[in-house]
């Protein structure tokens, strides 16, 4: 007699439904991926090209070698006073829309122009690398093609205040003066591990944001953004900008070349006798040691020139010397004192 076969038990009708259904479960989401990510790159492409023409620039764009920088400038040039140069910061919300409360101060006394550095706001990407040097040519070209008057008070707000301090390096002979709102510094990178942990944290996020803006996230992401404290329509065009793939990969790109731009910063030369005027936030929402750190930069920037003023605004942040309507009157007021140093050959004076 033969013995008997292992037979299997059949299984029930509804085991046998449960394990269809994950199998096509398995299968599809994979393709339900395909299909999110394909939606995604068609909702970004469709909503930037709407961009385009609701926000068209509001300045002019210059060809500075194959491709294209916008430059935007207001008020009246006289030539007993300096053109205002505004050079923007990183971290998101980094266009000429920034300075909607600060230009138009400005205007009422001498010519100010801010731009777009190159992938960022209307101007077109530019070649790399994307460090201070490099920008700080850039920003030369654009201001000889478009026949910009000098000579020049450059103004850096944040990560800006490293490309005016190279612009000052490089071109000596232009730059009449230097204002420096909450300016980064050249050594905060690898000044200690926090500060390094920092930086590293903040090329990390830029990188996360430039890989995940063609699929239309940051864009879904700005939505919730919490508001700038500018005027319309600058503050739809930085939301604008914020969802912008264009935009993300410019700024990861400068952020990835913040070791060369610092060590190009810290080798630059002083502003010997030309107005140097600091002006300082305190509100960072830091841990102590490194608020304390970053107070000590500022201090130090003075420095710069034997012809300096710092101004510490009590409870100012960061962006609110820029997008507040009243901290950025400070911050015209302090652009304004440089060029009336400019002007008149009288010494700069802290509050």
């Amino acid at each position: 007699m033969k013995p008997f076969a292992a037979v299997s038990k059949p299984p029930t009708s509804s085991t046998g439904r449960l394990r269809t259904w994950i199998k096509r479960l398995l299968l599809d989401i994979p393709a339900a991926v395909v299909l999110l990510l394909i939606a995604g790159v068609l909702y970004q492409s469709i909503a930037t090209q709407i961009d385009r023409r609701i926000f068209p620039p509001h300045g002019q764009m210059v060809d500075v070698g194959g491709y294209r920088l916008h430059l935007n400038c207001a008020g009246v040039y006289s030539s007993q006073q300096p053109t205002v140069i505004l050079e923007t910061g990183l971290g998101g919300l980094a266009t000429s829309s920034d300075w909607a409360w600060v230009q138009p101060e400005v205007a009422r006394t001498t010519l100010v122009c801010a731009y777009d550095r190159a992938g960022l706001g209307w101007s077109d990407p530019g070649p790399q690398p994307r460090d201070a040097r490099h920008i700080a040519a850039e920003l030369h070209t654009l201001l000889q093609a478009s026949h910009t008057p000098g000579p020049y008070v450059l103004v850096g707000w944040s990560y800006g205040g490293l490309y005016a301090r190279e612009y000052a390096g490089q071109y000596p002979q232009e730059v009449a003066g230097l204002v420096l709102v909450d300016s980064s510094s050249p050594e905060q990178c690898a000044f200690s591990p926090a500060w390094e942990a920092q930086c590293a944290s903040t090329v990390k996020n830029a990188s996360r944001a430039a890989l995940l803006a063609p699929f239309g996230v940051l864009r879904l992401v700005g939505l919730f953004q919490p508001p700038t404290g500018l005027p319309e329509p600058q503050k739809q065009e930085l939301l604008a900008s914020f969802s912008s793939q264009k935009d993300w990969a410019a700024q990861k790109a400068e952020l990835q070349a913040t070791p060369d731009t610092d060590a190009q910063v810290l080798a630059a030369q002083t502003l010997g006798s030309r107005p140097v005027y600091v002006l300082t936030a305190t509100d960072h929402n830091a841990p102590p040691e490194l608020e304390q750190q970053w107070q000590a930069w500022q201090s130090g920037y003075t420095a710069l020139s034997t012809n300096s003023a710092q101004r510490v605004v009590e409870g100012a942040t960061h962006n609110s010397l820029v997008f507040s309507p009243t901290d950025s009157k400070i911050t015209a007021a302090a652009i304004l004192q440089v060029v009336d140093s400019v002007r008149t050959g009288k010494g700069l004076s802290s509050p």
